[in-house]
């Protein structure tokens, strides 16, 4: 394996053309700094993973539907789904869509594989391991792209979102579905470092943080018994 190790592994499964391998195309951006900078917590996951449908992936249900709708995809439009974790929100992908789902635990992708193997996704979609911080594909190379429960779990959600937006064409939109409040809380900011260790997220500002990131908020809509919200933002 060369310098740049798992951040520009391809991962390979039966049941996909080597066509729609290609349809996406990738660069290896991420350096030694980068790699050494950007720490993640993916360790639990790999506890998680096994039982990650039966006991989380329930009560997300609505989020993961409402957020392939939110996007008014239109036929051959290129998806990117960035934490797609166990491949779960892809039952609810349009089979006319070109979906690229990636994840940084290998853990969670084994179980999104094994699905995709087994004919619960469909051949539309292709599954990479691979650094949100550092996304290896050119600029402009998707029409939307989405992230759901993810974005409060990586190192730094603003570069994260960043690098959804560099790779998304102007006047795409970027689906955000996540646990959030509005307005700040002390025991919510005590329990942060925890939560962050156990993988489970720390609190973040979305609102903010689309607005640092140069973008336009179209719409907010709480799902998952109220317990979570799908922000929609517009590329500029």
């Amino acid at each position: 394996m060369d310098a740049l190790g798992p951040y520009q592994e391809f991962l390979s499964f039966p049941g996909v053309s080597n066509e729609l391998h290609n349809y996406f195309v990738r660069q290896p951006f991420l350096t030694a700094m980068a790699k050494e900078s950007l720490k993640h917590r993916f360790g639990p996951y790999r506890l998680y993973a096994p039982v990650y449908d039966r006991v989380f992936a329930p009560s997300f249900s609505e989020g993961h539907r409402k957020m392939y709708q939110s996007l008014d995809l239109g036929e051959g439009d290129k998806i990117l789904e960035v934490g797609v974790g166990t491949g779960i929100s892809l039952a609810f992908c349009p089979d006319y869509v070109q979906v690229e789902g990636i994840d940084f635990s290998e853990s969670m992708l084994r179980q999104a594989r094994q699905k995709l193997d087994g004919g619960g996704i469909g051949g539309n979609v292709v599954l990479s391991k691979m650094d949100a911080h550092e996304l290896e594909f050119g600029d402009d190379t998707f029409d939307h792209s989405l992230v759901a429960h993810a974005l409060s779990v990586v190192s730094k959600p603003g570069r994260v979102l960043s690098e959804m937006k560099r790779v998304a064409k102007v006047g795409g939109k970027i689906c955000i579905v996540n646990h959030y409040s509005k307005g700040r809380s002390l025991a919510l900011g005590m329990w942060n470092p925890l939560r962050k260790r156990l993988g489970l997220g720390m609190r973040v500002d979305f609102l903010q943080l689309i607005e640092d990131c140069g973008m336009e908020v179209l719409g907010e809509e709480r799902v998952n018994r109220n317990s979570s919200s799908i922000i929609i933002c517009k590329v500029t």
